[in-house]
């Protein structure tokens, strides 16, 4: 080792020595905690022109494996809480997106490489910290503001593991046309989001995390409002309504969220998303819906782009104890993702419709592991040129099936 390593290394065991024992032992109850999940899977894949089965990390970012440090302590005499957040995720790696860096596979996969998935990475989710009191909670950094999760987490089964409505796993797969061979062309590039150029995965657009600031009003029985701020000039609002009545669980979450930084795939100075999830489930039958929708606008887009955009998601499905094991959920799902196609120049196309849908099932074994399984189709419809007619609308289906677990913890 290196003299300059090892004094560096000795000077940090000695401040965090200090720290720890006399900081925090001034500062009592003090608490701190590791937790998170380690989601992987199996998923085969058929596009219509080749097949495949690969061993990956399962469900694209914030659903994928992660690992949550968090601490707080109490400031009695201020009448305040204080804390920190920072969350990282074990990656695989997706060395061929073309936005560089890694990414959890399958979100910005594609067939083509999935023989180079190997080895992986740590990526940093978020670092922010936090305090609050009566009067509320700020919490500032690199963090999930009010928007994020909108159109995913109102569902009262807890089924997020199978199926969600964002395209996460097969945003990254090629559309193979019958004519063509290959477009070369996602199938995320028709999910793709206003709020957040790139991001192909048609409903949670502003469903990543970001550098800002938070402020969480205090609760308000079954309501919880909160606004945030994010680089550069983000701002979002969120509603959400939860409670139990007469045998029914209710989720109602509402957001809206503002990108005045020129945050659009499709030009124009400005964009705006309105997020909708509603989630309902009887609790003795274990039976549950949900329902998601979302819109999403630019202003001075380019003429004849994506610019106004809306998809829908729908899950109907049961979760009840059926076996000595633990709780059993089987479910199926739609989703149509409407004119996301991004700028006009794509092939030609001047609207379209992706259309997904699915059944599965899931096994919980007590409250800290379940097995899943899942099929899942995609289809495509455009409108446009005779060209991009004749490429999309000829184009193969895409099949997935995944296999996958995850351990809590």
């Amino acid at each position: 080792m290196k003299k300059n390593t090892f004094t560096k290394t000795c000077l940090s065991i000695a401040i965090l020595s200090t720290v720890s024992s006399h900081s925090f032992a001034q500062d009592e109850p003090y608490s701190w905690n590791i937790s998170g999940w380690i989601n992987e899977g199996l998923t085969y894949y058929d596009d219509g022109v080749g097949s495949d089965v690969a061993q990956l990390s399962d469900n694209g970012t914030t659903l994928g494996s992660r690992i949550t440090l968090s601490g707080n302590y109490k400031l009695e005499e201020q009448g305040m809480d204080v804390g920190f957040e920072v969350i990282i995720e074990p990656l695989s790696g997706a060395p061929n997106y073309a936005g560089g860096g890694h990414q959890t596979p399958l979100l910005f996969a594609n067939q083509d490489n999935l023989d180079t998935f190997n080895g992986g990475d740590i990526g940093l989710l978020g670092s922010s910290l936090y305090f609050g009191g009566d009067w509320g909670k700020i919490t500032i950094g690199l963090q999930s503001l009010p928007t994020d999760n909108i159109a995913v987490l109102a569902d009262p089964s807890g089924t997020i593991w199978s199926g969600i409505s964002p395209l996460f796993r097969a945003n990254g797969f090629f559309i193979r046309g019958v004519e063509e061979g290959s477009t070369n062309v996602a199938w995320g590039q028709f999910a793709q989001c206003l709020a957040t150029p790139g991001l192909g995965i048609g409903i949670d657009c502003n469903g990543i995390y970001r550098n800002g600031v938070r402020y969480d009003l205090p609760q308000m029985g079954n309501v919880s409002i909160a606004v945030g701020y994010a680089n550069d000039e983000i701002y979002d609002i969120a509603v959400k309504y939860a409670a139990e009545h007469e045998g029914f669980k209710t989720n109602l979450h509402a957001g809206y969220s503002v990108n005045k930084d020129g945050g659009s795939n499709v030009g124009g100075n400005s964009s705006t998303t309105l997020q909708l999830q509603a989630g309902l489930m009887h609790i003795e039958s274990g039976v549950f819906g949900v329902a998601t929708y979302q819109m999403e606008e630019a202003d001075d887009a380019i003429v004849g782009s994506g610019d106004d955009t809306d998809a829908y998601y729908f899950k109907a499905g049961i979760r009840k104890q059926f076996n000595r094991f633990g709780d059993s959920a089987f479910y199926a799902e739609y989703a149509s993702y409407n004119d996301q196609y991004g700028m006009a120049h794509l092939d030609g196309v001047t609207g379209s419709e992706l259309s997904q849908w699915g059944v599965a099932a899931e096994q919980y074994f007590g409250s800290r592991f379940l097995v899943y399984a899942k099929y899942e189709n995609l289809s495509l419809d455009i409108d446009g040129s005779e060209s991009a007619q004749g490429i999309y609308n000829s184009a193969e289906d895409l099949t997935l099936i995944q296999l996958g677990g995850t351990v809590f913890f």
